[in-house]
């Protein structure tokens, strides 16, 4: 059985599900809610698991902390500050609720990758595509996210830019998946997917 380590399982489950019509990281996808693939793929690997979320009625059953925006309406990097913040590990592993095609061993792979010498952990595939939101963030990375949300500048690709990445390029892993980051916006990619 793997060691789990000092790292946090954050998932991001906060946003408004407007395309997806209602509460997106319970909805059902072969079988399931949404929101447990996350937990899942977390759970072996993290010592604890957070949900980042402004409607929390839907997920007091997981017994998982939950965690509202402190800064509403930014997207993601609300959840992500939001959670940091409310972290006691130094590192954190942000996944989205809405890619259920992400597993333990891809999970294992990026937390295996971390470096006291960068802030983040960032997969790569396909010509430099990165996936901020399945990443890992150490929470030095507060500082700077911090800086972005008073420039009012919520984009994740830019804190990309001004924070210290390592580049984890999928694409030469050998258990690389096409399907990994995947994800769904609306019910008719819920139909059209299988795992």
């Amino acid at each position: 059985m793997e060691q789990k380590r000092e790292i946090s399982g954050i998932i991001l489950s906060g946003g408004k599900s407007s395309r997806m019509g209602s509460e997106k990281g319970m909805k059902i996808f072969n079988g399931k809610p949404l929101i447990e693939y996350a937990i899942e793929a977390l759970g072996i690997s993290c010592k604890n698991i957070i949900i980042s979320t402004n409607n929390p009625e839907f997920y007091e059953k997981y017994n998982i902390p939950l965690i509202k925006d402190e800064i509403k309406n930014i997207g993601p990097m609300g959840g992500i500050y939001s959670c940091l913040r409310q972290s006691n590990t130094e590192y954190n592993l942000v996944l989205s609720c809405d890619m259920p095609f992400i597993d333990k061993e891809l999970i294992s792979y990026l937390i295996n990758a971390i470096s006291s010498d960068y802030t983040a952990v960032v997969p790569v595939h396909d010509e430099n595509k990165l996936e901020p939101l399945c990443a890992v963030y150490s929470r030095t990375s507060l500082i700077t996210i911090e800086k972005q949300i008073w420039k009012e500048d919520y984009k994740l690709m830019n804190l990309l830019n001004e924070i210290n990445v390592k580049k984890l390029i999928i694409d030469e892993w050998d258990r690389f998946d096409m399907n990994y980051f995947r994800n769904f916006n609306s019910p008719k990619d819920l139909i059209n997917s299988s795992i």
